[in-house]
C-alpha cells in the first residue's frame, strides 16, 4: 500500500513538472523570448535512426542544438519545405512517444522527419515555415 502511495506521489510531481515546463516555455514564447523546444529529428544521412534535438527558435531566427554526438555531425539541410503532419505509425511509435506528431519535410538530400509534442507543434511549425 505504502508503494502504491509513494507511485502516485511521484507521478503527480513529474506531471506537475512537465506541466510548469510547458507553461513556461509558452509564456517566454508569447513575450518573444528564445525558447528551446525539445524535438526528434530523422535525418536522410543517418538511416533509420532518431537524433535527439533542441529548435532553438526566437525574433532573430531557428536553428538547431544537437542534444547527442550523432546528432553534432548533423545539420539542416538548405531548401528545407513541410509537406505534412501526422501522428506516428505503430511501428514508429514503439522507438518514440506514440502521442507525438511528426512533421514531415522534404529537402534535396531526401525526407526528413521531425517528432515532436502536440503541444509544442505550432512552435515548430512556426519555426520551420520561417527558415
Amino acid at each position: 500500500m505504502i508503494e502504491l502511495v509513494v507511485a502516485l506521489s511521484v507521478a503527480g510531481v513529474t506531471a506537475w513538472l512537465f506541466r510548469r515546463r510547458v507553461k513556461q516555455r509558452a509564456d517566454s514564447a508569447a513575450q518573444g523570448d528564445v525558447i528551446k523546444i525539445p524535438c526528434l529529428l530523422r535525418h536522410p544521412s543517418v538511416e533509420g535512426r532518431w537524433l535527439r534535438e533542441r529548435l532553438v527558435t526566437g525574433p532573430s531566427g531557428s536553428a538547431w542544438e544537437p542534444r547527442t554526438k550523432a546528432g553534432a555531425a548533423v545539420s539542416l539541410p538548405e531548401g528545407l519545405r513541410q509537406v505534412g503532419v501526422r501522428s506516428p505509425s505503430w511501428r514508429e511509435a514503439l522507438k518514440i512517444n506514440g502521442g507525438s506528431r511528426i512533421v514531415e519535410c522534404s529537402s534535396p538530400e531526401g525526407p526528413l522527419l521531425v517528432a515532436v509534442m502536440p503541444n509544442e507543434l505550432d512552435y515548430v511549425l512556426t519555426a520551420l515555415n520561417n527558415s
